[in-house]
Parts: structure tokens; sequence; C-alpha cells
């Protein structure tokens, strides 16, 4: 059945190319990338030997259909070759990788051997309409209610990993959505993404308005058994760019494992004449009290499972943000989070040249830092060279 779907894909491309040649209208778009992404990895700073080895082949295509001024039909897709080291010492690789928890499997695993996994997603897949003050989308689409850049309480349908940063497009939900605008700074939106158990569906209403300078979100609904009820806000102070939101989670039902839950955040920003940006932002995660982060924790790796009412495994964490132009082709960026609960220092530097329109090249780092039995240690550390083609 999996293959059905792909099958499917590979009609629509062929439609694509028959169609593109003779259709002046655009009413069908083709976008995308290929990337080539190398990894690095260490056990740490203080020792580089044995490093594991990774890579990846990455392609996506991005289809769109426009039928009328009214409808469009949207079909996107990953296509990923890993390779290496780290797929044939890591037991279960391909479980890690093929990780959906959608309605519908649009996932298929080509090739799985010792030291290679050749995968493919159908990552988004919706029919959209719109018409005057009103838009519904069903399919698989991503619903992005998040306010902040880093760590999204109000991000019921699709909370993601900030150190995932090969993954711009973020995850969709299997989902119906309805949106109604009653004025030019309103909105009202209806979403429910079901799954196969009912206790891990997602249904949830949003409203947005602007007051006194400032877009404000107001929303509730019920979140994997239980009862969520959020805010969220974007503005400034002066000239300083000022965002937030909370959600709180109260189970519905109770249990041994169920307890209530908070999360807040909030980010202020500011861009210099110059073009250099800074910024910073904090994260309250109440579900993060018992324990933390431990040893290792599955922190230093891009499978990092996350969730709206558990962001990231600590209590409360830091981060700062820069980046900057060196040259209109040569760009630095760097990010430190820090968290007291475990003294966590996470260290991400990232260097990108662009080296015609549509080719960039990023080197990227992640260096994570802890104390671990009162001494502060280096835990992991990795290294990603990436070229990227956009088409």
């Amino acid at each position: 059945m999996k293959r059905y779907y792909l099958f499917v894909l590979g009609i629509f491309l062929a439609i694509f190319n028959a169609s593109a040649q003779n259709d002046s209208t655009e009413k069908i778009t083709l976008s995308g990338y290929i990337k080539f992404l190398q990894t690095v990895s260490f056990s740490g700073l203080d020792t580089f030997a044995d490093p594991l080895t990774n890579n990846l082949i990455h392609n996506r295509l991005n289809f769109r259909y426009f039928p009328n001024d009214h409808w469009t039909v949207a079909v996107e897709a990953r296509n990923r070759i890993f390779y290496g080291e780290q797929v044939r010492f890591t037991p279960n690789y391909g479980d890690l990788i093929d990780q959906y928890n959608g309605l519908v499997d649009l996932s298929v695993r080509w090739h799985e051997g010792d030291a290679i996994l050749v995968h493919s997603i159908i990552d988004r897949a919706y029919v959209d309409y719109s018409s005057g003050k009103w838009e519904a989308r069903v399919g698989r689409q991503r619903i992005n209610w998040g306010v902040n850049l880093v760590w999204n309480p109000n991000d019921l349908f699709n909370a993601f990993n900030f150190l995932d940063f090969d993954y711009e497009e973020r995850p969709g939900s299997d989902a119906v959505r309805v949106t109604y605008y009653p004025g030019v700074l309103s909105s009202a939106e209806v979403a429910f993404a079901p799954a196969k158990n009912i206790e891990e569906s997602v249904g949830a209403a949003m409203y947005k308005f602007n007051a006194r300078g400032y877009d404000v979100q107001v929303l509730g609904g019920y979140y994997k058994g239980d009862l969520a009820l959020g805010t969220g806000w974007a503005g400034n102070l002066g000239q300083i760019g000022f965002k937030g939101e909370a959600t709180w989670f109260v189970p519905m039902a109770p249990s041994p494992d169920s307890v209530q839950s908070l999360g807040v955040s909030a980010t202020a920003d500011y861009l210099f004449g110059n073009g250099i940006y800074l910024s910073g932002a904090f994260l309250y995660n109440s579900a993060g009290k018992a324990g933390g982060l431990g040893g290792s924790g599955g922190l230093f790796n891009s499978n990092l499972t996350v969730s709206a009412k558990n962001l990231f495994p600590v209590e409360w964490a830091f981060v700062a943000q820069g980046s900057g132009s060196i040259t209109p082709l040569f760009s630095a960026s760097g990010v430190v989070i820090y968290s007291p609960q475990n003294n966590l220092v996470a260290g991400i530097p990232t260097l990108t040249y662009s080296i015609k329109e549509n080719w960039d090249i990023d080197l990227v780092g992640q260096l994570f830092f802890m104390e671990v039995q009162n001494d502060f240690r280096s835990l992991a550390a990795s290294l990603f060279f990436r070229i990227k083609l956009s088409f």
C-alpha cells in the first residue's frame, strides 16, 4: 500500500512534466532542493578518537496544483539516503528515522542494509479551499500556532526539535483546519488531528486579535488526554521585538501518570542597522522538573522526541542567538543554550557561504557540556558539512 502512494506521486510528477511545457498560466508548479549532509560526531571534546561519521543525501519535491482561484492541491515528499557508521552502529536506525504518528502511513523504506537506509515520506498532502473570509484545508499539513522561534508551548499540533536544523519545513499533521477572518487583524481557527488511538488526538480552537499594537492569541482544546489552555503575543517594546506564549495542560482523567504541566516561553530580539541580529529567550517547562537530562538523555541527536507539553527535557532553559553578514555572500551565526538544572551548555556555531544563486554551503557545530557528578565535562560534539541546491 505504501508503494501505491509513492506510485501516485510519480504519476503526479509525470503530469507536471507534461503540463509545465504547455501551461503558461502555471497551474502546476514544482520546487524543492537536493542536499548533501556529512556528520562527524565525537563522544566529547576531550577525545577525538573513534569519531562516528554519517552521510545523508536529501531530496525534497514540492508540488502545487491551482485549478482556479479558490482551490490548491499540494503534495510534498522527502527522499533520503542515509549511509555511514552511525547507521551501522545504531540499533534499529530505520525505526528511529521512520517515525510518524499520523493517521495514514505515507512512508516507505526502499532499502535497509547494514550501513545504509533509503527512506521516503510524503510529509505534506492536502487540499485547500479559500473564498472571501473563509479558508479550509484537509490533509497532511503544518499547523503552526507557535509565536517564538525556539520553543513553542502554543504549537499543539506540530511541536518540533530546535536542534534538527536540517528539517526547515518542520513536521506536519493529518488534520482538518477551518479559518475565518472577521477583520484585517483578526482570525478564528478550528483544527482537529485524529489519531488511531483517540487518546493521542488533538483538537483545538484559536482566536487572534490586535490590542494596543500587540498581536494576541488565545486558544483551548483537547491535547492527547489533557485540556489545553494557552495564550500568546507578539509586539514591540520600543525598538525591541517582544513575543511570548504559554500553555497550561490539565489531565481530563486522573491516572498515575497524569500531571498538570505549564510551558512558558518569551523572546526579545533586535535588528541593528548594520544587519546584525540578536535575540534572547527563555523556557519554563514544569514537565522537566523530575530528573532532567540525567546523563545524556538522548538530547544530542535530531531524533529527540518533543511535544507541546515537554519541549525540552529540563525545567528552565535560556538561549542567546546572534547572526550577521561578514561579506554579502558569507554570514555567521551562533546559538548558546543554558539550563541551570544540570548546568547544561549547548553551543551551535554556523557559517554559511552562498556559492551562487540557489547554491549554499553550511558548516554547523553542535557542542554539549554538562555537569555530571560534580564534574563539568564535554559530553558530545558534532560537526556538520552541508551543501544545498534549491530549485
